[in-house]
């Protein structure tokens, strides 16, 4: 009878321990609207609490459009944070990042990737995988492009800046 009360209590202590995090994952869920939304949040806080990461604001976004990008030289990656982006449809554009890199030429930045903003979330993070390396990421730049991204961009519709320094 002892090993199956100390199983019960077990059991009681797990539920009882877990249960604060499960509830914060429900709201989180439920405000971002997926677990990928909140997997994002929580890897994001943990990169901009790493030192040497860069955190810059969009300078300039169309529409009233605001947000940030954190980007980590060591590691390559990074988030972007959209918000009051318009929803956009896969089929006709998508938006695309562009990294510009201070060892490359202006003219050809790096793609940062294409993502989708999909309709009803006024919030979007967006993790960041360059396709080439960035030896020193001066700029950030979100244009949107026909579905399947660019090679290169024209740049005729930059929806968001933001200069990084150096």
């Amino acid at each position: 009878m002892l090993p199956w009360l100390v199983a019960a209590a077990s059991l009681v202590l797990a539920v009882v321990g877990w249960w604060p995090r499960l509830v914060e994952l429900e709201a989180s869920v439920a405000v971002s609207g997926s677990v990928a939304q909140w997997q994002a949040q929580r890897a994001r806080e943990r990169m901009l609490a790493t030192p040497g990461v860069a955190h810059v604001a969009w300078d300039g976004a169309a529409d009233g459009n605001s947000g940030d990008v954190v980007w980590d030289p060591r590691q390559q990656r990074g988030f972007l944070r959209l918000r009051g982006f318009v929803a956009n449809d896969p089929q006709r554009v998508r938006y695309q990042l562009w990294i510009f890199d201070a060892g490359r030429d202006e003219r050809y930045p790096v793609d940062g990737g294409v993502f989708d903003v999909p309709a009803g979330h006024d919030e979007v993070l967006v993790p960041v995988y360059p396709t080439l390396p960035v030896s020193r990421a001066v700029a950030f730049a979100v244009t949107v492009e026909s579905p399947g991204g660019a090679m290169v961009s024209n740049r005729e519709k930059i929806v968001a800046f933001a200069h990084a320094g150096g």
